[in-house]
């Protein structure tokens, strides 16, 4: 088989070797080309020789900056006299793919065999390291592709998610811009970043005045937006939800009653990302409650005047001093003065409810046991509950402890409860009433195996007027106040109230009060 032509560039001195080998090699059919050191950089200059042959111990220095300036596809083949470290260092620092060692043998075929050989190598070589670049530009290729269509895909993707945000963003902006409430937000730095058309007219200020700015460098004369920076600020301290009611004197609308929400919010990290403040206009809701109260007040009163007399008189009519009665009218003037009673009774529940909505409870306070209070409480029931068939029993701690409290109140409500007790226990059940110490509260309970309260309403048996929808309780009628006025004296005591109960099983309430040290009353005499 016929070797392949190569170029083979030599370099040395015209002598007797070098003319042998460079005959032999181009026998073998290889182009080859002698050149001076002074021939070499126009040679390399004018073609890409396959291998370069040199011999290193004739090569100065202009020659060896050219050999290192020469093309990658060009190998060098160095000749040596001595084979030893500084020269093969010398041939590997030239990039060297292997050396000949002098004096070339007598046959200079033997070397250029060896030459050949090398060069078939480098060529094999040469046309591996093409196929293997072939292959790695077309998994680059494909890799290229690949990544092209998923950019293309992933563009595709973020341009639909990009719709659906804007989407979602336009939504909400039209949902918080149509909204009732007035809305602001401000960020971490307690700017203005959100503002709703509501806020706008609530506070005097256009938002695109106001975004971008912090409450107190907002030029407004709105009571509201100081209102608003000082429970922003209490929120962040604070760290907590603040709500409250305000009276508002607005330029429009004059005195406006505004319910403020204001909390902290946080984003998907946890992390503190502003400030929001939700506004409701409660001045219709305020207005109407306000002359409920008035009205139920003025009523209340009024009816007061004349059911006096009926009391009067009935009473009167009962003791014979009007003359005396025959059995049948004095069962008609006893049942007219029971209702009178009751009537009275009702007209005190709606009193009391006014005072508590003007927080006019808990005024005259003194301090005393819950003992000396349920003694006096209890007496009124026994006979009812005996009348009905009921057992009525109540124990107490043998060390009751103290509280403060106004005594009264606090009356109307343990009645308000064990009346409730009494009313939804059948004939032959049983009322409760104990006491008991809880830390640093003591706690009054009233229970009873009657009909029980369902799940669905024991939140809001406590709320003004509301009955519970159910057949077996509704023919007991009521107005649905005494459980609001207990609950409202509990709460202005510092207290609670609460219940548990199970339908069928009756109901346990529970009204807590704070104990009173007595260190308290040294302390402030």
């Amino acid at each position: 088989m016929k070797a392949a032509q190569g170029n083979i560039l030599i370099l040395a001195q015209s002598d007797a070797e070098f003319a042998s080998l460079e005959s032999s090699l181009l026998e073998k059919g290889q182009n080859v080309q002698s050149v001076t050191s002074a021939e070499l950089e126009t040679a390399l200059a004018s073609r890409i020789p396959d291998l370069v042959i040199v011999r290193l111990d004739d090569l100065d220095s202009a020659s060896l900056k050219v050999l290192e300036a020469r093309s990658a596809a060009s190998s060098l083949l160095p000749l040596l006299d001595s084979v030893g470290i500084p020269a093969m260092h010398k041939a590997m620092k030239l990039g060297a793919v292997d050396y000949v060692e002098l004096p070339i043998s007598d046959d200079a075929r033997q070397e250029a065999d060896k030459i050949v050989s090398l060069l078939d190598s480098l060529r094999q070589r040469g046309h591996d390291r093409v196929l293997r670049d072939s292959e790695t530009i077309q998994k680059l290729k494909q890799q290229a592709e690949e990544l092209k269509d998923r950019y293309i895909a992933q563009c595709k993707s973020f341009n639909e998610s990009q719709d659906i945000f804007y989407l979602d963003l336009s939504r909400m902006m039209s949902i918080i811009d149509n909204i009732r409430d007035g809305i602001v937000f401000t960020d971490p730095d307690g700017r203005v970043t959100l503002m709703n058309p509501v806020m706008e007219h609530l506070m005097g200020v256009k938002s695109i005045v106001a975004i971008g700015k912090r409450l107190d460098e907002i030029d407004c004369n709105s009571e509201l937006l100081s209102e608003i920076a000082t429970d922003q600020k209490l929120s962040v301290l604070k760290g907590s939800v603040s709500e409250r009611t305000l009276e508002i004197h607005h330029s429009v609308q004059d005195l406006v009653y505004l319910k403020l929400l204001t909390t902290a919010v946080t984003d998907y990290k946890e992390s503190f990302a502003g400030i929001l403040t939700v506004t409701k206009d409660v001045t219709a809701e305020f207005k109407s409650e306000q002359m409920k109260n008035q009205y139920l007040s003025i009523v209340s009163h009024e009816l007061r005047t004349p059911l006096t007399g009926i009391k009067t008189f009935a009473t009167l009519m009962a003791r014979g001093a009007l003359g005396e009665l025959e059995e049948t009218q004095q069962r008609v003037v006893e049942s007219i003065r029971e209702q009178a009673l009751r009537l009275e009774h009702e007209i005190d529940k709606i009193i009391c409810l006014g005072r508590i909505e003007s927080g006019d409870f808990a005024m005259d306070l003194e301090v005393f046991t819950i003992v000396d209070l349920l003694d006096l409480v209890t007496v009124p029931f026994e006979q009812a509950a005996k009348d009905r068939g009921i057992d009525f029993k109540f124990r107490l701690p043998d060390l009751c402890p103290l509280v403060r409290a106004d005594r009264e109140d606090l009356r109307r409500a343990i009645q308000a409860l064990i009346e409730n007790a009494i009313k939804f226990t059948p004939a032959g059940g049983s009322v409760e009433i104990f006491v008991e110490d809880s830390d640093d509260y003591v706690e009054v309970h009233v229970r009873d195996n009657g009909l029980g309260i369902d799940q669905r309403y024991q939140r809001r048996i406590f709320e003004k007027f509301f009955q519970v929808e159910d057949p077996l309780t509704r023919h007991h009628g009521g107005a649905g106040l005494g459980l609001s006025v207990a609950s409202g004296v509990a709460v202005a005591h510092g207290g609670s109230i609460s219940v548990t109960s199970e339908l069928g099983k009756g109901a346990d309430f529970m009204i807590s009060l704070p104990k009173f040290d007595m260190k308290e009353l040294t302390e402030t005499s």
